[in-house]
């Protein structure tokens, strides 16, 4: 594993690179998380076929930060993620979100479709949005000061490297009050699912049937809502909302199958208007 940074416009962000392949993984995490995440999936991929790149947000990980809570959007982390790729020479890849990054992802793959060879939703947070509680910055500003860094990463997988989990649960700490904030009331504005039918490239909508977090009856509404042509499902039984880590391994052999097999069949096809 590979730990670099690429200016993206404004902010400097870091990213993890893993293989040397000539199939491109551009790999994006969600709300409290870091680029860090996609360690134990980079890992499980084969390295001579796959080149994989795990960006932090900004206010992720060791990304700059910036102060306003406006910073901290699924538009805003689509407009650095644009930046970043076009530093680093990316196009023709596979982009892939988890959680709010499904979101990210998802706005990218509308304002730039030309660079998106195929996309996956790992357990996105809901396209079309969710109502805020009346007092959930209160909420917010409580969970922040007194639970925020005392989260439990990957609770109920003791197969997960320990030294893994503490650094993904450093990076957690170091959140932001403006990036918690930021991404919530993001989140909750969403409306995006409304616009799925726009995506001409291969999507596969990838969850955990025991996902509490953004539930199942949402990742199943996104996968309803894409072309049926070009549109894939995965779920695993009895996993949550973090694939990426309960069964890093398996999920790094359903991306595998999609980019390998799945992909190239839909393109041949002709499924694909792109």
């Amino acid at each position: 594993m590979r730990t670099d940074f690429v200016q993206a416009d404004t902010v400097k962000l870091q990213y993890f690179e893993h293989g040397t392949g000539s199939e491109q993984l551009v790999l994006v995490h969600g709300y409290r998380s870091s680029g860090r995440i996609w360690r134990l999936v980079q890992e499980a991929m084969d390295s001579t076929r796959f080149r994989s790149l795990a960006l932090s947000n900004r206010g992720a990980g060791d990304s700059e930060r910036t102060a306003a809570e406006a910073d901290y959007t699924v538009e805003s982390f689509a407009g650095d993620l644009f930046a970043a790729t076009q530093a680093l020479g990316l196009r023709d890849f596979t982009l892939v979100g988890h959680s709010m990054g499904g979101a990210t992802v998802t706005q990218f793959a509308l304002d730039h479709p030309e660079l998106v060879k195929a996309l996956v939703l790992l357990n996105p947070a809901p396209l079309a949005g969710r109502a805020l509680s009346e007092n959930w910055e209160q909420q917010i500003r409580e969970e922040f000061t007194s639970g925020w860094s005392t989260e439990n990463v990957a609770a109920n997988t003791p197969h997960v490297p320990e030294e893994f989990r503490q650094a993904l649960q450093a990076d957690i700490a170091r959140n932001s009050i403006e990036r918690a904030l930021g991404g919530r009331r993001s989140m909750a504005g969403l409306r995006l699912r409304q616009r799925l039918q726009e995506l001409l490239m291969p999507v596969c909508v990838i969850g955990g049937d025991q996902d509490t977090t953004v539930g199942v009856h949402n990742i199943l509404a996104e996968y309803l809502a894409l072309p049926e042509p070009r549109r894939f499902l995965h779920m695993f039984h009895s996993i949550g909302h973090s694939p990426n880590v309960e069964v890093a391994t398996r999920c790094a052999g359903v991306l595998d199958r999609f980019v390998s097999q799945t992909v190239p069949q839909c393109l041949a096809c002709g499924r694909s208007l792109r």
